[in-house]
């Protein structure tokens, strides 16, 4: 009986698993050079991405540094309220309706009573049925207590009979209707021409009276006579 032994210690590798051997250590080199790449992208743009905080950082600090400062608004302490064409109303002794109005009013804490006005305009009736008078400024100061306008700077009676008057100052009793000033007065009308250096103006606002000097022109009043003497 024949055997027959085989010899396998130098067989030739199969094909297959040859071909797989040949190409592992060039894929293992793919892999690491390629880790390599993604390492360095990564170190790239953490250094990118901090310059770029560091940039934006010290472009705050300039904005911070350089930006235009606003000036904050002064408040004056003593100012509490500030209103803008405020209107008081009110009435006279003799019951007849009175109207202040201005382009502005201030008051303020130490004076509660006492509102600063600017561009004062007293409306006002010397009689019951008659035309509005009024009194103007350029600024006032009003106390709603004692109802007392004083009056500074352009002031200009009006009232209805046509008389008119100009001064720099008038203190002004509202509730009583009456007038009092320290400063030149000139007034015109029906009468003529009159001023003083001082003066009031009493009995409902129908009677003035010229102090510490007057100077006049008086156009005496026409008698029925005398009309029918020139005619």
């Amino acid at each position: 009986m024949t055997s027959v032994s085989a010899d396998t210690s130098s067989a030739p590798i199969p094909a297959g698993g040859g071909h797989a051997l040949a190409f592992w250590e060039p894929r293992r080199a793919l892999t690491l050079e390629a880790a390599r790449r993604h390492s360095s992208f990564i170190r790239t743009a953490r250094f990118v991405l901090i310059g770029f905080a560091g940039l934006l950082m010290i472009l705050l600090l300039w904005y911070f540094i350089n930006a235009p400062k606003s000036m904050p608004s002064e408040d004056n302490p003593d100012e509490t309220v500030k209103m803008i064409r405020p209107v008081y109303k009110g009435r006279t002794e003799d019951n007849l309706p009175y109207r202040i109005t201005a382009d502005e009013a201030v008051r303020f804490i130490q004076n509660p009573d006492e509102t600063k006005l600017v561009n004062p305009v007293l409306n006002f009736l010397r009689s019951s049925g008659a035309k509005e008078s009024i009194v103007l400024a350029a600024s006032g100061l009003y106390n709603a207590e004692t109802q007392v306008l004083e009056l500074r700077t352009d002031v200009n009676l009006n009232t209805d009979d046509g008389t008119d008057c100009k001064t720099t100052h008038a203190r002004i009793f509202v509730k009583a209707k009456r007038i009092e000033g320290d400063e030149p007065i000139d007034c015109t009308g029906g009468f003529g021409r009159a001023g003083g250096n001082a003066y009031e103006i009493n009995d409902g606002y129908t009677e003035l009276v010229f102090k510490q000097g007057m100077t006049a022109h008086i156009v005496p009043e026409k008698t029925p006579e005398l009309r029918g003497v020139q005619e």
